[in-house]
C-alpha cells in the first residue's frame, strides 16, 4: 500500500514543496516538486507566507498530476515556526486547505539534522537569509542557538553580510574606511552611481530585508578574489556562526567531534565560507567528525514524514 507524504521547506528567501509516495517497505518515491517565495511568517507576514505556501504546494501537486488524493502526513520545516502564534497560523492555514490528515510544523533546522545525522544526534546549522543552530543529543535533548531575526541577531547570515557590505561602501565613500571593490559592485546592483542614493534605492525595494541579503554573494565573491574588506566581512560572519555551533555543543555537552549538517544558500553555495567556518570552529576546539552539506532540506521533511507514517502504521 502506498500513501502520500508532503515535505515543505520554507525560509526567508523561498519555499520548496515536495510530494512523495511511501510504499510498504518505507521507500520514498518523489512525485512532484513546487517552489514559491518566502514563507517565514515573522519576516513577510502571515498573508504573504500563506500565498507562497499555496503556490509551492499547488505546483508540487500539479507536477505530480494529483488533485484529490489525500496526503497522509505533511512535515513543514519553516523558519520562525518555533513561536506559538506562528505555529497556530500555519496549522490554521493547513487545516483550511486540508493539507494532510496529519500535519507537523517543525523548526527549520530539524529536517537538516534528519539528513545530516543518521541517529538524529548532532548539530544542524542554517545560514541563509538568517542563521540558527540546533543541536540534539543521544537522549533527545534539544538546544537552539541564534535565530533571533535580523534586528538584533542572524549573525553571519546573508542579511548580516549584506548589511556589512553596505556599511563598507558607506565607509569607503566617507573616507573613514578602506577602498573596496564592493563599492562598484554594490552600487551596480542597486542601479546607482551615487553611494548617497543607496538608502533611497533600498527604500523602493519590495522587500528590503531580502534585497540586503541578496548583496551577500557580492561580498563572498569579492572575498574569493582577494578583496581585503570583503575577506574581513566573511571572517567576521563565520566567527559568528562558529560561535552558534560551539554554544550549542556546550549547552548539550556534546563531544567536540559531533557531526555537523549545514544548510542555507550562504553556507551551501560558497566553499570559502564553509572552509573559513571550519577553521573558526577548530580555533574554538571543535572539529566535526563529518560535515554534511544539505542542499535540499525538503528531503529531510520527507524523511521525517515517512518516519512518522511508519511509526503510526506499526
Amino acid at each position: 500500500m502506498r500513501e502520500l507524504i508532503l515535505g515543505i521547506d520554507g525560509g526567508g528567501s523561498k519555499t520548496a514543496a515536495c510530494l512523495a509516495a511511501v510504499d510498504a517497505d518505507g521507500e520514498i518515491e518523489v512525485l512532484g516538486e513546487g517552489f514559491g517565495g518566502p514563507s517565514n511568517v515573522r519576516a513577510v507576514g502571515r498573508g504573504h507566507a500563506e500565498i507562497n505556501l499555496n503556490v509551492a504546494v499547488d505546483a508540487a501537486l500539479g507536477a505530480a498530476g494529483i488533485r484529490d488524493d489525500t496526503v497522509a502526513w505533511a512535515v513543514l520545516g519553516l523558519a520562525g515556526s518555533s513561536l506559538p502564534d506562528v505555529q497556530a497560523a500555519i496549522l490554521g492555514w493547513a487545516g483550511h486547505r486540508s493539507l494532510a490528515r496529519q500535519v507537523d510544523v517543525v523548526h527549520d533546522a530539524d529536517p537538516v539534522l534528519a539528513v545530516g545525522a543518521a541517529d538524529g544526534a548532532g548539530i544542524a546549522l542554517i545560514v541563509g537569509t538568517g542563521s540558527v543552530a540546533i543541536g540534539v543529543d543521544s537522549g533527545g535533548r534539544r538546544a537552539v542557538t541564534g535565530g533571533w531575526g535580523h534586528w538584533f541577531g542572524d549573525t553571519g547570515s546573508g542579511f548580516d553580510i549584506g548589511r556589512r557590505a553596505l556599511a563598507a561602501v558607506a565607509d569607503a565613500a566617507d573616507g573613514t574606511g578602506p577602498e573596496t571593490v564592493l563599492s562598484e559592485r554594490v552600487l551596480q546592483r542597486l542601479h546607482t552611481r551615487n553611494p548617497r542614493e543607496m538608502l533611497q534605492r533600498l527604500d523602493h525595494a519590495v522587500d528590503v530585508h531580502r534585497e540586503i541579503a541578496a548583496l551577500a554573494p557580492l561580498a563572498l565573491h569579492a572575498a574569493e578574489e582577494g578583496d581585503a574588506v570583503a575577506a574581513g566581512i566573511v571572517d567576521t560572519a563565520t566567527s559568528g556562526t562558529a560561535k552558534l555551533v560551539q554554544a550549542t555543543i556546550e549547552k548539550l555537552g556534546l563531544a567536540a567531534e559531533a557531526p555537523l549538517a549545514v544548510a542555507g544558500g550562504i553556507v551551501c553555495s560558497n566553499t570559502l565560507y564553509r572552509e573559513t567556518l571550519l577553521r573558526k570552529l577548530a580555533e574554538l576546539g571543535t572539529v566535526p567528525s563529518k560535515l554534511v552539506v544539505v542542499n535540499r532540506p525538503v528531503d529531510g521533511c520527507l524523511l521525517m514524514a515517512r518516519d512518522r507514517l511508519l511509526q503510526a502504521r506499526a
